[in-house]
């Protein structure tokens, strides 16, 4: 039975110069090629050719037309891609056009999906893609692409490829036990295992820098009213997102947006400055700032330099103390006012202070050097290998206790052993998708976009 072939815009459905259509399946030359005004027959794979669009006798769009046949393709079938002009109606048109033509509506992440059926990524590397969508940051799109080519679908396969060698041997061993088979010896067996342990080990230290990159670290600025927590989150942002007065309590509820300052992606909060408010909304801001600032990562406690009182307020002292976040702090309006030096005591509360002008800028590279000093995300280039996600972690971790419980299984009995080495390597095969439900499958697709 022939493969559907299905259709979707690749592009945003937006009014754009260009948009992409594309269409992969066995029949996808033969569907557009009912549309389109010349013959695709006969063209040579990965060839563009100019032409138009029709409707019956009705000329719809001058197109450009990419043919990339099986197996060389994306999906490992036949795609075709329609560059025609952008716009809601007319990529709709082309679209619906191509439907009644014997082709249907993709699903979401139904053409990545089909490449992964047909051998032509793993999960590991689809994953990539959709984390290289929705990247924000340089350091996210490195490590994306990093992952894209392969660093850490290779790592996994070159562990789960030495355990199955450990398989063979105790298969051997089980199979043969008269025969004199060396490999198996338990010190031997031990070194082998150990040292896949300790790799799945290093990959999973790798998550929290994985997780940073992605998520970004939480991050509350916080400080008494009229410090200009708002300012500095403009001045982060780059933009007027929070409203700066002079009159203190302007803010009132928790303003949440992401940033990037010195190569760390910063989920930022701007939350309401902490005093004894009298006003009961102010009250609500108040304890939402003291909530937010116990699930911080990061603390920026700013200071008003020109404040004879800086350390006066007890409950904000005594909510920032107890976080196990790291902490900043950041003396401000030094535009109108000098830094005073902080007392030994006062310095051991915080990791590091900054002196700065939110409303100047002086003072910003500091920061974000201070910033990436605190986070090193362990980066160190394209061929950096780390974790992206829960489920990765969760199934190395799966592969791990099935390592630990075979080193506790040496020299009890072959079998035993064996069955802890074949589960460590399911739930590696999980990892990269070798042996993964079609739940999971259908999970991680249905988070891409319509036409990836």
């Amino acid at each position: 039975m022939k493969n559907e072939t299905i259709a979707a815009l690749s592009t945003a459905p937006f009014k754009a110069a260009i948009g992409v259509i594309r269409v992969s399946g066995e029949e996808a030359l033969k569907v557009v090629g009912k549309i389109f005004s010349r013959d695709l027959c006969e063209v040579a794979s990965s060839s563009v050719i100019h032409g138009n669009i029709v409707d019956g006798n009705e000329t719809v769009d001058d197109v450009l037309v990419s043919v990339f046949r099986a197996p060389r393709s994306f999906t490992g079938e036949d795609i075709v891609e329609i560059s025609c002009h952008g716009g809601v109606y007319n990529c709709s048109r082309i679209l619906r056009l191509l439907i009644k033509n014997g082709a249907r509506q993709a699903k979401n992440g139904e053409f990545t999906k089909r490449a992964f059926l047909n051998g032509k990524l793993d999960l590991l590397k689809a994953e990539a893609i959709i984390d290289l969508i929705d990247s924000e940051t340089k350091a996210e799109a490195r490590a994306a692409v990093s992952r894209m080519k392969g660093s850490l679908s290779d790592k996994i396969n070159s562990i789960r490829d030495g355990l199955i060698n450990i398989s063979a041997q105790l298969l051997a061993f089980i199979d043969y036990p008269d025969e004199d088979i060396v490999d198996t010896d338990p010190e031997t067996l031990r070194e082998q295992i150990t040292c896949s342990y300790s790799q799945i080990e290093k990959l999973l230290k790798s998550y929290d820098s994985g997780r940073l990159i992605r998520e970004g670290v939480k991050t509350v600025i916080a400080g008494k009213p009229n410090v200009g927590k708002s300012m500095l989150m403009n001045r982060i942002l780059g933009e007027d997102r929070c409203i700066v007065t002079s009159v203190a309590g302007t803010t009132r509820d928790v303003i949440e947006a992401s940033a990037e300052l010195g190569g760390v992606k910063l989920r930022l909060f701007d939350t309401a400055g902490v005093r004894d408010a009298d006003d009961e909304v102010e009250k609500i801001g108040v304890e939402k700032t003291l909530g937010k600032i116990g699930e911080a990562e990061l603390i920026l406690c700013v200071f008003d330099v020109s404040d004879s009182e800086l350390f006066d307020d007890e409950e904000l002292s005594a909510a920032i103390m107890a976080s196990d976040a790291k902490k900043i702090a950041v003396f401000n309006k030094t535009d109108i006012a000098t830094a005073p030096n902080m007392t030994d005591e006062e310095l051991s509360k915080f990791n590091v202070k900054v002196n700065i002008s939110a409303k100047t800028g002086d003072g910003m590279d500091l920061l974000e050097k201070e910033i990436a000093n605190i986070f090193p995300l362990g980066y160190e280039g394209e061929e950096s290998v780390m974790l992206s996600n829960v489920r990765q972690y969760e199934c190395l971790v799966a592969a791990q206790n099935e390592l630990s419980h075979a080193l506790e299984n040496i020299g009890i009995t072959a079998d035993a052993l064996l069955s802890d080495i074949e589960r460590a390597v399911e739930a590696l095969g999980e990892m990269t998708g070798k042996t993964v439900s079609e739940e999971i499958i259908d999970n991680i697709f249905s988070r891409f976009c319509v036409g990836k």
